[in-house]
C-alpha cells in the first residue's frame, strides 16, 4: 500500500515538472514572439538571443518551432526575422486591430482634409512595404482610388522612401541591391539616384512620390513615433497630379509634420 502511495506521489512529482517545463516554454516562445513583434525590422538570432537572454540553442529551438507553425518567418534577404502568416491571420481576425491608431489619429486627419482638400492616408509599416488602413477623402469628384488594405512598394512611394530612410544601412544596400521594378515611366528605378533621393528624405524629414506609384498621382507622407521614438505609421496627403503639384506637396512639409507629432501626443496620452 504504501510503495502504491510513493508511486502515485512520484508521478505526480513527474507530471508536475513537465508541466512546468512546458510553461516555461510556452513562456519563452511568446517571449521571443514578442520581441520579433516590437521589432520595427526583421531581426536576427544574435539579437534575439541579446535581447531575450536566452542561449542559443534554446532561441534557435524555439524560433524553429515558431517558424513551423507560420508565427514567423525568416526574411529571405537579411536572413533575420519578422512575423509571419499565422500572427497576421490573428491579427486580421482581432476586432478592430488597428482601431487604436486610428481613433487617435483621425482627429488630425480630419483637419488636413478639410485644409488640403486632399486625400489623406494612415499606414503601417508591414513586410518590406506599407499597408494602408484608414483614408479619407475630400469632396472633389476626382479622387484617389481606395488605398485601405492595400499593401503598397517601397521604392516608388512616400511611405515607402521614408521606411528605406529609417533602415540600417545593411538593409538597406540589400534592397537596393535587388532590381527595382517600373510601375510608371517616373518611377526611379536606379538605385543610386533612389540613395540620393533617400539622403534628402533623410534631411527633410518628409518624402514625395511624384507620378512613381501611378503617374496620375502625387503623394508627400510623414512618420508617425511613439514617445520611445519606435516608428509606428505613416500620415500622407495625395491627389491627382494635375492639383496637387509638387510645389504644393513641398509648401505643406511643416504641417503634416505638425499633425504626426500630435497623433503621438494622442497615442502617449491614450485618448
Amino acid at each position: 500500500m504504501k510503495d502504491m502511495k510513493k508511486n502515485s506521489e512520484l508521478q505526480n512529482k513527474e507530471k508536475t515538472k513537465q508541466e512546468n517545463t512546458s510553461v516555461q516554454a510556452v513562456g519563452r516562445a511568446l517571449s521571443l514572439l514578442q520581441i520579433v513583434a516590437e521589432s520595427s525590422n526583421s531581426i536576427s538570432i544574435g539579437d534575439l538571443v541579446e535581447k531575450s537572454n536566452m542561449n542559443r540553442t534554446t532561441v534557435w529551438r524555439l524560433i524553429g518551432t515558431l517558424e513551423n507553425y507560420g508565427f514567423v518567418e525568416r526574411d529571405p534577404l537579411t536572413k533575420g526575422y519578422q512575423l509571419g502568416i499565422s500572427a497576421n491571420r490573428l491579427s486580421a481576425q482581432a476586432t478592430n486591430h488597428y482601431g487604436s491608431l486610428i481613433r487617435r489619429a483621425r482627429n488630425s486627419m480630419e483637419k488636413l482634409r478639410d485644409e488640403t482638400q486632399e486625400t489623406v492616408l494612415l499606414s503601417v509599416p508591414k513586410h518590406y512595404g506599407t499597408l494602408t488602413v484608414d483614408q479619407i477623402d475630400p469632396v472633389h469628384s476626382v479622387r484617389l482610388v481606395d488605398y485601405v488594405n492595400a499593401h503598397l512598394p517601397l521604392h516608388c512611394t512616400s511611405n515607402g522612401k521614408l521606411l528605406l530612410s529609417l533602415l540600417p544601412s545593411e538593409e538597406l544596400d540589400i534592397i537596393l541591391g535587388q532590381p527595382l521594378e517600373k510601375v510608371t515611366p517616373f518611377t526611379i528605378t536606379n538605385p543610386d539616384e533612389l540613395l540620393e533621393e533617400i539622403q534628402i528624405v533623410r534631411r527633410r524629414g518628409i518624402a514625395t512620390s511624384v507620378g512613381e506609384l501611378d503617374e496620375n498621382e502625387n503623394g508627400i507622407s510623414a512618420p508617425i513615433f511613439d514617445q520611445r521614438n519606435n516608428l509606428i505609421a505613416f500620415i500622407s496627403v495625395c491627389g491627382p497630379s494635375f492639383r496637387f503639384t509638387k510645389e504644393k506637396m513641398l509648401a505643406l512639409s511643416d504641417r503634416i509634420i505638425s499633425a504626426t507629432q500630435e497623433i503621438t501626443k494622442h497615442l502617449a496620452l491614450g485618448n
